[in-house]
C-alpha cells in the first residue's frame, strides 16, 4: 500500500514573503562584502562572521565562520564563563586554619591580594591584626603551569599587559610607578630599597632576568605606569613583601602541605566585579588568575594544561570546531577557534546565567574597551574585543532597537592595517548596519 504525499501548496502570500526573506538574506551579504570585506583595511586580511538571530532561530551571516582565527582577547569569554559558573559569588581566595600559636594560610590563586583595585582585603588585615605566627603553606601537590602562558611573547616581559601567573599573587605581581608633586612613588616601596631614585618622572622598566628596576631617559604622559616584577613559586619574594607593607607582629614562616585537620576558605573579592574588571579593561593578569582558580577548584590543584583538557571535554563539549586553547586571556598566538565556537559559547552562557548578569560584566557599546566604538547604533551591544598584532576580534550580544536579539562573532586575522582602527571601524560599519536591518 502506497501512502499518499500531501503535497504543500506555496500561496501568492507565502512566495512573496519567501522571496523577501531570500531579498534580505542577499542584501545582506552584500552588506557583508561592502562594507567589511571589501574594505582597503582589511586587504588580504583573512575573516569570519557569525550572526545569529535569536529571536527567529536563523542564522542571518555565516561566512568562514567555521574557520580558525587566533582570537586574541575573545579568549577572555571563554575565562568569563570559568569565572562565573565555578568561581560562584565570591573569589575562594585562601584556605585558611589555626590553633593556639599559629595561623595557617595557603594561597589559591587569588589576584586581588593588596591589588588596588579592591579595598577589601580580609587577608591582609588579619595578617595585620593577629598576633599568633602566620604560616604560609605550599601545597603538598607540585602546581603544573610556568610563570608565563604557552607562547606568549618573552619580549614583552617588562610590559604592563603581561604580568606573571601565580598561586600567590600580590600587588597584581606589578611594580607601579606613579607621578606625585613631591616627586616619585614607588609601589611595593620594598623594592625602593635597591633603587636610586630620579627627580624626574619617566618611564621605568627592568632587566630581563631580575627585579633590577630602573628609569630610563623617556619621557611618558600617564600620572602612572606599571613593570611586572619576577614572581617566586616559593614565596620567597611574596613573604619579603607581606612582611614589608603589612609588617606582622612576627616573622612569616613557610612550610610545604597543610598540617590541620580543618579548614575553611577566605573568601575575598565578588567574582562579577573582577570579572567586569577583567572583561571592560582586557585585564590579562585576571583573566589568567580566574583560570587557573577554577583548576583549584576543580582539580585540587593549578594545572593549566589540565583545566583545559577537562573544560573542553565536559563544558566546552558541544564547540561545532574543537579549538586551541592554550592560555586564559588570549595573549597566546597558540589560541585557534571558530566564529561558530563563540556563538555556542554566547548561547551557552544565556542558558546558564541570567541575560542581566552577563551585561553587568559584559563591555557595552561606548564603555571600556569599546569606548570609541557603537555609541549611536540602532541598539545596544555587550561585547568582547580582541586584539593581538595583525589580529582583531569582536564578539557578543546585539539587542537591535526593534527588539530582535543578535549573537554575533567577527574574527579577523592577518591584516596588515599599520593602525587597528581602520580595521575595527569597518567591522562597526557593518555591525551598524546589521543592526539597522534587523
Amino acid at each position: 500500500m502506497v501512502k499518499s504525499i500531501r503535497k504543500r501548496v506555496i500561496t501568492p502570500i507565502s512566495f512573496i514573503l519567501f522571496a523577501a526573506f531570500l531579498l534580505n538574506t542577499a542584501a545582506l551579504a552584500q552588506n557583508a562584502k561592502t562594507n567589511l570585506l571589501s574594505s582597503a583595511a582589511l586587504k588580504g586580511a583573512h575573516v569570519g562572521i557569525a550572526i545569529f538571530n535569536e529571536s527567529t532561530g536563523q542564522w542571518v551571516e555565516k561566512y568562514q565562520s567555521d574557520h580558525y582565527f587566533t582570537p586574541a582577547s575573545n579568549t577572555k569569554i571563554q575565562s568569563c564563563y570559568l569565572g562565573m559558573k565555578y568561581l560562584k559569588d565570591s573569589i575562594p581566595g585562601w584556605q585558611f586554619a589555626e590553633n593556639k600559636d599559629s595561623i595557617f594560610l595557603m594561597p589559591l590563586g587569588d589576584p586581588s591580594f593588596m591589588h588596588p583595585d579592591f579595598s577589601y582585603q580580609p587577608v591582609a588585615e588579619l595578617i595585620k591584626s593577629t598576633k599568633k605566627r602566620i604560616v604560609l603553606c605550599l601545597p603538598e601537590k607540585e602546581d603544573r603551569f610556568e610563570s608565563y602562558g604557552r607562547g606568549w611573547a618573552w619580549d614583552d616581559y617588562p610590559e604592563d599587559y603581561q604580568p606573571e601567573r601565580s598561586r600567590l599573587n600580590i600587588y597584581g605581581n606589578v611594580l607601579t610607578v606613579s607621578k606625585k608633586e613631591d616627586g616619585v612613588q614607588i609601589r611595593p616601596s620594598y623594592f625602593t630599597k635597591k633603587l636610586t631614585m630620579p627627580e624626574v618622572y619617566t618611564q621605568w622598566t627592568r632587566e630581563k632576568l631580575n627585579n633590577n628596576f630602573f628609569a630610563k631617559p623617556d619621557s611618558i604622559r600617564d600620572l602612572e605606569h606599571q613593570v611586572p616584577f619576577i614572581t617566586d613559586n616559593k614565596y620567597a619574594l611574596a613573604k619579603a613583601l607581606i612582611e614589608d607593607s603589612l609588617h606582622p607582629k612576627k616573622k612569616i614562616v613557610i612550610q610545604k602541605g597543610w598540617s590541620q585537620a580543618t579548614a575553611t576558605i577566605i573568601k575575598t573579592a565578588p567574582t562579577d566585579t573582577l570579572l567586569k574588571i577583567m572583561m571592560n579593561r582586557s585585564d590579562n593578569f585576571f583573566a589568567e588568575q580566574v583560570m587557573l582558580m577554577t583548576s583549584q577548584q576543580l582539580l585540587g590543584t593549578i594545572n593549566d594544561a589540565a583545566i583545559i583538557d577537562t573544560i573542553l571535554k565536559t563544558d566546552f563539549s558541544s564547540f561545532p570546531q574543537k579549538p586551541e586553547w592554550a592560555d586564559g586571556s588570549g595573549l597566546s598566538r597558540f589560541n585557534l577557534t571558530t566564529p561558530e565556537n563563540y556563538i555556542t559559547l554566547l548561547q551557552k552562557m544565556e542558558t546558564e546565567f541570567s541575560m542581566d548578569r552577563i551585561k553587568a560584566v559584559f563591555a557595552q557599546g561606548g564603555k571600556g574597551t569599546l569606548s570609541s566604538y557603537y555609541k549611536n547604533i540602532p541598539g545596544v551591544l555587550y561585547a568582547k574585543t580582541g586584539t593581538l598584532g595583525n589580529q582583531i576580534a569582536l564578539s557578543g550580544y546585539i539587542i537591535t532597537n526593534k527588539g530582535t536579539r543578535l549573537l554575533f562573532s567577527v574574527l579577523v586575522g592577518n591584516h596588515v592595517s599599520a593602525s587597528t582602527y581602520p580595521v575595527r571601524h569597518a567591522v562597526e560599519q557593518y555591525l551598524t548596519a546589521v543592526m539597522g536591518d534587523y
